[in-house]
């Protein structure tokens, strides 16, 4: 699915393409790329093309090859697919008047603010509102005139902080996410905890390897904003019928031992010699998960799956870390949504019942104040809504106090799997200390 859309007047006839602007980002934690693509013509005429990004990539191709000249339809078709398909998700690329370069300028930027009005109708897509449902609501609110709402949703207007958090009480959503796209990075390489993995090499359980030979076909995953930082990467673990299956383990890159890791999950590298006899000078570096340990200056990296096999308990031992950082999370993306969309589980007409119990409300106040009702009946109409609003929101406190109980569950458990783990691995250290104390 795709829309064009005219950025100015302009002409009315299609000049020569003289530049592209690309913008490719993911819209959440479990939905597909999209892109915005923006041609610009010879007479200062622009057109949008946005959507998903495989409809995007096909539509501009046939704008292209609309042209009457071949060489230059040739010249810009290797233009624009380098462009597009080297542009980072999240970040945004231009290219100059009369494509003079193949990329002008790429930068990365995960704080892309891409298309505002964008963001803004999709909350309302997700919602299945229109933009007349929330211009209505903002004037009876008094935040705002309708037509002032319609700027916002066709872009002719920026949102501004405090409209965005009204926005954001009618739409039940984080104010942010109108402002802004969602944080993300790719997921640079996967881990098989249970079974080594054969691609160019054997790489066995815990090793890390890298399972994408174009950058462009990498996962991209969204980072939570409290985590953020620019140095963050992110792996995945890839094993199926494991507790770990598809969990995103974020951690921060550091080029030395972090002496807090000790004892808890973390990716850890070391250097090897590949092939010594061959070539004595050359190293290369090795990543692994697993949760790290010294015992007696000596390093060891456990394998965190409780369920592993007998062989596959230590991933290394004795080793020589070149670097060590602690996972800081660890998200499913399966099970797990944005703390600001815990209230999507709710159907959206029990939202809607409230706020009709609400409009209700404000209508018999204003009719009091035009003396249509008597205070006696307002007062009755007033407490039968308010019982019925008491009510309902009873009812959605406890269907949220569920949802929130089922995800404290699941973190309940992995905590309790991951305490079990680490009082097995202890006895099991001090069991062998023991053991090397009556033997010498």
């Amino acid at each position: 699915m795709f829309k064009i859309r005219n950025l100015n007047k302009g002409s009315k006839e299609i000049g020569s393409i003289t530049k592209f602007k690309i913008d490719r980002y993911a819209t959440s934690l479990l939905g597909g790329v999209q892109a915005d693509v923006v041609i610009g013509y010879s007479n200062k005429k622009e057109i949008m093309i946005s959507g998903d990004e495989a409809d995007v990539y096909d539509e501009c191709v046939k704008g292209i090859r609309a042209a009457k000249n071949p060489g230059r339809v040739a010249k810009l078709l290797e233009v624009f697919g380098t462009q597009f398909k080297g542009t980072d998700i999240g970040s945004r690329a231009k290219l100059g008047k009369g494509l003079n370069k193949a990329i002008l300028e790429k930068y990365y930027n995960p704080f892309s603010v891409g298309m505002p009005e964008k963001l803004l109708n999709d909350a309302l897509k997700e919602r299945d509102m229109s933009a007349k449902d929330l211009a209505e609501q903002m004037e009876k609110a008094n935040v705002q005139k309708e037509s002032t709402t319609y700027t916002h949703t066709s872009g002719a207007r920026a949102i501004s902080r405090e409209v965005a958090i009204k926005y954001s009480e009618i739409l039940k959503c984080d104010p942010v996410d109108l402002m802004f796209n969602k944080v993300t990075i790719p997921v640079w390489g996967k881990v098989n905890l249970m079974n080594p993995v054969e691609l160019e090499k054997f790489y066995s359980p815990g090793e890390i390897y890298t399972y994408a030979a174009n950058v462009g076909d990498t996962e991209i995953t969204v980072v939570p904003r409290d985590l953020w930082r620019s140095d963050i990467k992110a792996i995945k673990v890839d094993a199926k019928g494991t507790m770990y299956h598809n969990q995103v383990a974020f951690y921060y890159f550091k080029k030395n031992n972090d002496d807090a890791a000790l004892n808890k999950l973390c990716i850890v590298g070391r250097k090897i010699q590949p092939n010594p006899e061959l070539d004595p000078d050359f190293y290369e570096t090795e990543f692994y998960l697993g949760v790290y340990e010294n015992i007696r200056g000596k390093s060891n990296l456990i394998n965190p799956d409780p369920f592993c096999e007998e062989a596959n308990k230590i991933i290394l031992k004795n080793f020589k870390p070149t670097f060590v950082s602690a996972v800081v999370a660890m998200v499913n993306t399966d099970a797990v949504v944005d703390d600001t969309n815990k209230v999507q589980v709710i159907p959206q007409s029990e939202w809607r019942k409230e706020e009709s119990l609400r409009i209700e409300k404000a209508h018999l106040l204003q009719r009091l104040n035009e003396k249509e009702i008597s205070e006696k009946e307002y007062q009755k109409k007033v407490l039968e809504v308010k019982k019925d609003i008491q009510k309902h929101e009873l009812q959605l406190q406890k269907q949220i106090e569920i949802q929130t109980a089922k995800f404290e569950a699941i973190s309940k458990a992995q905590d309790e799997v991951n305490k079990q783990l680490y009082k097995t691995e202890k006895r099991k250290s001090l069991w062998t200390s023991i053991k090397d104390k009556r033997l010498a």
